[in-house]
């Protein structure tokens, strides 16, 4: 089993993204698809595998195409939407209905531009599980999870009229816990749904990804990821009210509470309370974030092979990748910005290490000089005009 490894520099990198910076500024932002371009050859030129390298092969006049097609979109929506604004209203839902196209063009453009050993990459997906995945889901689960909760609080609206206090609270609480376990399984299936159509539609060359999952397995994920949250906004919510009581002023007196809130306040200790509550939120999503991300990642890449020749496995972490993340926050915070392709190159390198290659039963390097031979034989596909790009997280 080989690793991948990221070379790339951050103060190379610097050097490119302070000049696109620059250039995006002056040319008000006309500048950022080249920008884009860029960014993504260096870091894809710096991730090598078996003195191997990937290559982006796109250009920055290619990007172009969608990144007008975005600011006309955003223009068009700002400008009917103050004229007309019931239109405007009309104008997103219009948009929403697009998205799974634009998400399935986008696919084809990036995988197609992308190459690894003068390979190129490909999306063979259509457009009917695209809508299914990105349009019918997201809208089935939205009214699954808004049911209960409308539901329950349809007593709590009528207490007046003498429904009883408890059982509307009661009933309240079920609503609630039906919808976080609708929720987490709309999230756990989309997201093995999304896995399966990305990944087992991809080919390299004339090689294909095969992926097998289940959605059980991303509801556990979720559920964890939740548990940690509430877990944590608990012994936050707890440490708060502990805060606010040691600063108070003597008793809990209601005819002194404005003025014994203005002086918890004026406390040291309740502002470095709170700055540590804020930023415990702050971390506890961060974590949970990373928690997800790793274990999630850890279980596709172990169900994901390329001609069921050739496996993979990531050892991403999630206490490592967390510790990154907010070491990378707090860089990017004190620097004004200027750690971000520090903190990019961090991320990227991460990432990369701890991403594995098998190929047990063949040789990587004569698999990939015949995945060469083929590519030059059926010579590079030409692309539709229709092609845009978007960013996708896989």
């Amino acid at each position: 089993m080989k690793q991948i490894q990221f070379k790339g520099d951050g103060t190379e990198y610097f050097k490119i993204w302070i000049v696109n910076v620059l250039l995006c500024i002056v040319t008000i932002g006309i500048y950022y698809p080249w920008a884009k371009v860029r960014t993504r050859r260096y870091f894809y030129a710096n991730t090598e595998y078996a003195n191997r390298y990937f290559d982006y092969h796109a250009t920055g006049k290619q990007l172009f195409l969608g990144y007008l097609i975005g600011v006309f979109i955003l223009f068009a929506l700002q400008v009917v939407g103050s004229i007309l604004p019931t239109i405007g209203l009309i104008l997103p839902v219009v948009l929403f209905a697009f998205i799974p196209w634009i998400i399935m063009r986008s696919l084809k453009f990036n995988m197609r531009m992308t190459s690894f050993s003068n390979v190129r990459f490909s999306f063979k997906g259509n457009l009917k599980p695209a809508y299914i995945i990105y349009m019918l889901i997201p809208i089935l689960g939205y009214l699954a999870i808004a049911l209960p909760v409308f539901v329950s609080l349809f007593p709590m609206s009528k207490l007046d009229e003498g429904f009883n206090v408890i059982f509307a609270f009661m009933l309240f609480l079920v609503g609630l816990i039906a919808a976080i376990a609708i929720g987490i399984f709309v999230i756990g299936l989309f997201t093995k749904k999304a896995a399966e159509y990305q990944i087992g539609q991809t080919k390299f060359g004339q090689g294909d990804f095969f992926i097998n999952i289940n959605t059980s397995k991303f509801i556990k994920i979720q559920l964890k990821k939740i548990l940690i949250i509430i877990g944590c906004l608990i012994i936050l919510s707890i440490l708060s009210g502990l805060v606010f009581a040691a600063t108070m002023s003597g008793g809990f007196n209601l005819g002194s509470i404005s003025n014994d809130i203005e002086s918890a306040e004026a406390s040291p200790l309740f502002v470095v309370g709170f700055l540590v509550v804020y930023f415990g939120f702050i971390a506890t999503f961060l974590f949970a974030t990373a928690y997800s991300f790793s274990r999630q990642r850890q279980y596709i890449f172990e169900n994901t092979t390329l001609d069921k020749a050739i496996t993979f496995r990531s050892t991403v972490g999630a206490k490592r990748y967390f510790y990154i993340l907010v070491t990378n926050m707090l860089l990017v915070l004190f620097t004004a910005g200027l750690a971000l392709p520090w903190a990019k190159v961090r991320v990227a390198r991460y990432i990369a290490d701890n991403s594995w290659i098998e190929a047990s039963d063949i040789d990587i390097n004569s698999y990939l000089t015949q995945k060469e031979k083929e590519q030059s034989a059926i010579g590079e596909e030409i692309g539709d005009v229709l092609d845009i790009d978007i960013d996708i997280a896989i």
